[in-house]
């Protein structure tokens, strides 16, 4: 029997995952135990999406990205290609939360971009870019924007070396 070509297989959904029925996911994605997949999620394809991890509804997800356990990537958030998100990362979308208040997030999207990485336990301000390259250090709090080819750490992030 022959091999099939990657982007041919079905992807994976743990049976205790709970996946939107408007979210769409890519061939060859694996989403694991106990992940939450919103309404109009996008998931590209070859994706891994570890146990417990969160993507809220609207969310955009490239192709061949590794989400780690227990992430939560919250509305606005657009995630490009070949990205590395560790355990426990979180991407907030309100910077001044309140009980009696919502954000409104039509139209707004901020980006991880191509081939980025962050580390475990790294939080992610909301509207905040993380460029192509770029490198988040574990339990870094990112409250600006990552140029390119840039690793940050520390709270605040600040830039320790541009590759």
């Amino acid at each position: 029997m022959g091999k099939r070509k990657s982007g041919s297989l079905k992807p994976y959904i743990d049976k205790t995952a709970r996946v939107a029925k408007s979210a769409k996911i890519g061939p060859g994605t694996k989403i694991w135990a106990f992940v939450q997949v919103g309404e109009n999620a996008v998931i590209g394809k070859n994706c891994n999406i570890a146990n417990g991890v969160y993507i809220d509804r609207n969310v955009i997800i490239g192709d061949n990205v590794k989400i780690h356990n227990k992430a939560l990537l919250y509305h606005g958030l657009k995630v490009e290609d070949n990205c590395f998100i560790g355990p426990g990362v979180c991407f907030t979308n309100d910077k001044f939360p309140a009980y009696n208040k919502t954000r409104d997030l039509a139209n707004k999207r901020w980006v991880m971009k191509k081939g980025a990485a962050i580390g475990a336990n790294a939080t992610i301000l909301p509207d905040i870019n993380i460029g192509a390259n770029a490198v988040v250090g574990a339990g870094s709090v990112v409250t600006r924007s990552v140029g390119n080819s840039t690793i940050v750490c520390g709270n605040p992030a600040k830039v320790i070396k541009k590759k």
